[in-house]
């Protein structure tokens, strides 16, 4: 019986082995597909390359347009990178190059269209990038504090002196009250606990673009 038990266990880890082997390969076949499809939008679209004559008629300068194409290509890329791999930093970089775009755009004094199209670009970003649960701020909590919570309890592991002793403290919260609100542009996280001596603990943030911005 003990040998069976070996060969299950055995099996089911190479059985979650090839699923996440699996499920990395199909991430990187979407992103490869991603890179290849804002190669051919930004170096051989017709329009694309319409649109950076403009850019060297009007301002007699091939770099920004260069500059324009780069920022597009991060835009795009750092985007999907976040959303296949949990990159977070991609997300950061993919947000800052379609601000900056944006910048660019009303600098250079393009047609209202252009900068509308822009400004529809950062409001999709941002709303599509926004968690619609409160799973993400519970989640996000547990990562970056030394709390780590469930569903209706959170945990706090410490390390404290006791008589000159170093000691792991455990204390149960119970989770007393939470809010999660869902805006176009971004959201924001509320969560109250309580220990059993009545002490409170709030943590609330706010995500812009997919991030949290944690309020201690």
């Amino acid at each position: 019986m003990a040998g069976g038990s070996v060969l299950c266990y055995s099996y089911e880890n190479e059985l979650v082995g090839g699923s996440m082997d699996g499920s990395l390969i199909i991430s990187f076949v979407f992103m490869a597909g991603a890179i290849l499809y804002s190669v051919y939008q930004l170096y051989f679209s017709k329009e694309t390359l319409a649109l950076e004559q403009e850019i060297i008629d009007k301002m007699e300068a091939r770099p920004i347009a260069r500059v324009i194409r780069y920022l597009l290509f991060l835009a795009f890329n750092g985007y999907f990178a976040n959303m296949f791999f949990d990159i977070g930093l991609m997300l950061w970089i993919s947000f800052f190059s379609v601000i900056t775009l944006g910048l660019l755009v009303i600098e250079l004094k393009f047609d209202k269209s252009s900068i509308i199209s822009v400004l529809l670009v950062i409001i999709a970003f941002l709303g599509n990038s926004l968690p619609n649960d409160y799973d993400s701020f519970i989640e996000y909590v547990s990562e970056q504090t030394e709390y780590k919570c469930l569903r209706i309890e959170c945990v706090k592991v410490s390390e404290v002196i006791v008589e000159g002793n170093l000691e792991t403290e455990v204390k149960i919260y119970s989770i007393q009250d939470y809010s999660f609100d869902w805006y176009l542009l971004f959201a924001r996280g509320e969560l109250i606990l309580k220990d059993e001596d009545g002490n409170v603990k709030e943590f609330s943030g706010i995500n812009i673009g997919g991030l949290w911005l944690l309020d201690k």
